[in-house]
Order: C-alpha cells, then structure tokens, then sequence
C-alpha cells in the first residue's frame, strides 16, 4: 500500500492532514518504511492531455503511417515515450545500466509542454510534419 498526503508546512508542522499521517504510520507498526518528502508538483493538465491525444498522437500516427509504418495510437505514445522519456538508472557499481521510461502521468505541466516540444521538433525534422501547437487553429485533412 502506498499512502500519498498533501499538505502544507507551516510553523514546521502540516498545516492538514496530520490525523491521516498518524492513521498511514499505524498501519505499518512494525514494518520497514521510507518516508519521502517533497515539494507537490503540478502535473499535467487536462488540456494537454487532451490536446496530446487528441491531435498530437493521430499526426505522429498518420506520419509514420506515411513511411510505411502502421501504429496504433498507444504504439505511438510508446514508441514516444522511449524516445523522448527514456533515463539510465545504475544497477550497481559494475557500471552497468538499465532503461527507465517515464510515464506521462508523471511530469509536470512545465515537463510535459518539454515533452511536446521535443515532439514537434523531431517530427518536423524526421518526418516533415508540423505539429501546430495547442492555440493554433488548422485543418486536418483525412
């Protein structure tokens, strides 16, 4: 079980939710925990979500398409996200590593509009298509 609470610190105390942290802490008496504490991120909008599945993956989708590559759209945010999302992780200390792709989920508004712009350009210059951005009107032709 993973437990998220959202607060804010003020005084060096949580400023809500405290009684849900004593609540998570009983739960795991006993038991080995991490306790990770961050700033809370604002992660991608609804709109840009929509926008992405909306109109940036069936462009991606008709370009590869057009070169000969038949993708659904999932294969497409895929293939995507292992382009554009793809860190090393170290497994230890023989130098050896291993491929993470970060979920979309996962970024924020700032990382997410960087996700798109790396799309854009890469299909713009890979497969002479331009994405218009999410405020520009255009018409797409079947």
């Amino acid at each position: 079980m993973k437990v998220s609470i959202h607060s804010k610190v003020e005084g060096g105390r949580l400023a809500r939710n405290r009684r849900t942290l004593s609540n998570a802490l009983r739960e795991y008496e006993g038991k080995e925990i991490t306790i990770t504490i961050q700033r809370k991120k604002k992660t991608r909008s609804n709109q840009q979500n929509a926008y992405y599945w909306g109109a940036v993956l069936p462009i991606v989708q008709r370009a590869m398409r057009d070169v000969g590559h038949i993708l659904t759209q999932e294969d497409c945010h895929l293939m995507l996200r292992a382009k554009f999302l793809t860190n090393l992780l170290p497994l230890g200390e023989d130098g050896e590593f291993i491929d993470q792709i970060r979920s979309t989920t996962e970024l924020s508004t700032v990382d997410f509009l960087e996700y798109l712009e790396d799309i854009r350009m890469w299909c713009a210059e890979y497969l002479g298509v331009d994405i218009p951005e999410p405020n520009e009107q255009t018409e797409i032709f079947q």
